[in-house]
């Protein structure tokens, strides 16, 4: 089986530690190692310093050299073309109480893949006390290209009662939209 194209969110992005970032931005307030095209506008610079024959990123002080296979990845990623997820479209957003807990949840189209491995989900960008914000990320599976049908999946997550009792935030591909609690 060939290696699959690594995208930014589910494989570059977790690389890349806090300390990491932090590191980064003292050094060059131009590189943001958790912005995608932050990452991708200075990847060779990334490269000359993480991969080549004498890695000096991360430093020996912030955790050392990248492992061969972080390094590999990484120019995996390059070589695919900087692929990375596309925020999926929701229609019908809720946001209940199930139980004891709160769910939010949307209808989403995703791509009939062949083998399957299409998927939606919600990722929390903003976990606040009082107020959450998430992004509905759509991946349309591995294969090239990708399938034109579709169908319906629903995207779920869990929300902290707190952040409900205010409404969440959703960003998808339509834009942003607050969510707030129904009551059925």
């Amino acid at each position: 089986m060939a290696d699959r194209t690594p995208i930014f969110e589910m494989h570059i992005l977790p690389m890349f530690r806090l300390l990491d970032r932090l590191h980064m931005k003292r050094v060059n307030q131009n590189l943001d190692l958790w912005d995608y095209d932050s990452v991708k506008a200075n990847a060779s610079q990334i490269v000359t310093r993480a991969l080549g024959d004498q890695p000096s990123m991360p430093t020996a002080s912030t955790g050392g050299a990248w492992p061969s296979e972080w390094r590999n990845i990484f120019q995996r990623w390059i070589d695919g073309g900087f692929r990375r997820l596309s925020l999926g479209t929701g229609q019908n957003y809720k946001l209940a109480k199930s139980g004891n807990d709160f769910v939010l949840s949307c209808s989403v189209a995703i791509p009939a893949s062949p083998d399957r491995d299409a998927a939606a989900w919600f990722d929390i960008v903003n976990p606040g006390p009082t107020a959450a914000t998430y992004r509905l990320y759509l991946f349309p599976g591995d294969a090239v290209p990708p399938a034109t049908n579709t169908f319906n999946v629903t995207a779920q997550e869990r929300v902290d009662a707190a952040a409900a009792a205010n409404g969440v935030t959703v960003i998808d591909a339509a834009g942003s939209r607050s969510v707030t609690v129904t009551t059925t």
